[in-house]
């Protein structure tokens, strides 16, 4: 037993060791930013809009960049339901006594049956607003509509038309978003994150394939780095303040594409560094996703309201919102290593490992 278990040990490690090293950082620092934009902020804070504006996107990419073409749907399926289909009930199961506490200090009494029934609903719904359901954990569209991305792509690679599937997937997409936004046909969060995201789901896959970022290169990433930077920041300035509708949503491609690029070559950069801490984070971001809502909020309900007094509907500034996301990410460290070594499942996995720490 204990030589099974130095094997398990030595396993786990040298799959440590294999994990592309700027990955970790993108997950990372991605997830750290999701945090700050997801804590409410006065309109127009220009750290939070800017990117707000790609990295959801950005955490397709790297799920693209990541995949690998599957050779039996029934395998990836039962992966799907480790890594994305549990954790999505989990953390929606968790959330929901966070909710009514949030209810009751909201309206000052509990929920009614109909009431606390709707976000139960809500969950099976995907998190959509109807008279009958209502929204949950929210923020964990994210694992649905990533779940129905890997299972089109899965379906368009049992056919050998996988490349012209994916690129119509793509444009349907994008032309599918652009009508919503139009015509608010659909607000449903899995169906909107998905249109406007499976072209760069599937534009991660592709740089893999053709070997894109995979060497690193201090010189040559600093002053790529340094070029999409400026484009990012000069389309995004456009794409904020274009008031013609049709250029706005033309220019929203290539502000995500650029924000991406930009992002990952500056992850590039830090390649160098390995730090266990970030590992582990980046082991934890499904923990992250979704724990982070809730961690925010009780501090709020918690010791925010009743020590210092402030109030329920009350907007931070852009630099409290950042020292607000710090906390929470520090606060939900112990939280994914104690997941880590007990409760694998908790981060999609199906066993525990062993952990950068």
């Amino acid at each position: 037993m204990f030589v099974s278990n130095k094997i398990a040990t030595f396993v786990a490690k040298e799959r440590l060791m294999q994990r592309i090293n700027w990955i970790n950082w993108a997950k990372f620092l991605a997830i750290a930013l999701v945090v700050p934009i997801h804590i409410p902020q006065g309109h127009g804070a220009q750290p939070v809009t800017y990117f707000e504006v790609f990295i959801v996107q950005a955490f397709f990419f790297y799920s693209g960049y990541l995949k690998k073409v599957p050779v039996d749907l029934k395998t990836n399926f039962q992966k799907y339901w480790h890594t994305l289909i549990v954790p999505y009930f989990i953390y929606n199961i968790l959330f929901y006594p966070y909710w009514l506490v949030k209810y009751y200090l909201t309206f000052h009494n509990i929920p009614s049956i109909t009431e606390a029934l709707k976000p139960i609903i809500g969950v099976f719904f995907l998190q959509n607003n109807t008279y009958i359901s209502c929204g949950l954990n929210t923020v964990t569209y994210f694992l649905v509509a990533l779940l129905i991305m890997h299972l089109l792509f899965d379906i368009c690679c049992q056919t050998k038309y996988r490349k012209w599937m994916m690129i119509g997937l793509c444009l349907m997409g994008g032309l599918l978003y652009t009508l919503s936004k139009y015509n608010y046909f659909t607000s449903e969060l899995v169906f909107i994150g998905l249109f406007k995201s499976i072209p760069f789901y599937y534009l991660g896959f592709l740089c893999r394939q053709y070997k894109c970022f995979e060497k690193c290169d201090h010189k040559i990433d600093s002053f790529l780095f340094s070029i999409s930077f400026i484009l990012s920041i000069i389309t995004f300035y456009y794409h904020a303040n274009e008031t013609n509708f049709t250029l706005h949503m033309i220019s929203f491609w290539p502000t995500v594409l650029f924000g991406i690029i930009s992002f990952t070559y500056f992850c590039k950069l830090l390649d160098g560094i390995h730090s266990k801490m970030v590992i582990n984070y980046s082991i934890g971001t499904i923990a992250i996703l979704g724990l982070h809502w809730m961690t925010a909020g009780t501090i709020r309900y918690g010791i925010l309201k009743p020590v210092f007094h402030v109030p329920v509907h009350y907007v931070y500034s852009s630099v409290e919102a950042y020292l607000l996301a710090l906390v929470v990410i520090l606060i939900l460290y112990p939280i994914i290593l104690f997941f880590l070594k007990k409760a694998p499942w908790m981060l999609g996995r199906k066993t525990s490992s062993a952990t950068g720490a």
